[in-house]
């Protein structure tokens, strides 16, 4: 039985038991006290089940509220990245780089940082990069590093591969 049907199920044996609860409620106030000497034992049982059973409702409900909680925040994400791709596929050429460079912007890359970032997504390698901005090496290998913390990314291919996966077609 899946987790779902388990639920849906305590849920309704969960309401049949409150609805015993409420005609068992109404028997008392109806009735002499003697029937609920009587019965006092069963009432304490139907009214303790409920009260821990309203505990499990409340821990369902909270768990399907974090899961909704989850799919919503994923379901965000895809759209920005959706957005993001269809951005840049109204004008590869002009879109590419306009959205790469406002996504680089949102990382709060510094000017240098970003020319770095330009210069890694045409695919020069960290001594290159040095040789064309007259840098030292350390200083390039401290920039990118500050780039992929920056932008959550633990390398160059994860950082090229966020820029590029949106220019690739789906797979069949």
């Amino acid at each position: 039985m899946r987790t779902r049907d388990f639920r849906i199920l305590f849920l309704i044996f969960y309401v049949i038991s409150l609805v015993v609860w409420i005609v068992e409620e109404i028997f008392t106030l109806t009735n002499p006290a003697e029937y609920f000497d009587r019965f006092r034992v069963l009432i304490a049982t139907i009214e303790s089940f409920i009260a821990i059973s309203s505990l499990f409702v409340v821990f369902i409900l909270y768990k399907e509220l974090k899961m909704e909680n989850l799919e919503n925040n994923q379901a965000k994400s895809t759209i920005v990245d959706l957005k993001r791709t269809n951005r840049i596929l109204k004008n590869p050429e002009m879109g590419f780089w306009k959205e790469a460079k406002s996504q680089m912007e949102s990382w709060n890359l510094s000017e240098a940082e970003q020319e770095i970032a330009v210069l890694l997504l045409r695919g020069f390698s960290q001594k290159q990069i040095a040789a064309v901005r007259k840098k030292s090496l350390r200083t390039i290998e401290n920039q990118t590093s500050s780039i992929y913390a920056k932008s959550s990314m633990r390398g160059k291919l994860e950082f090229i591969s966020y820029f590029l996966t949106p220019l690739l077609p789906e797979e069949d």
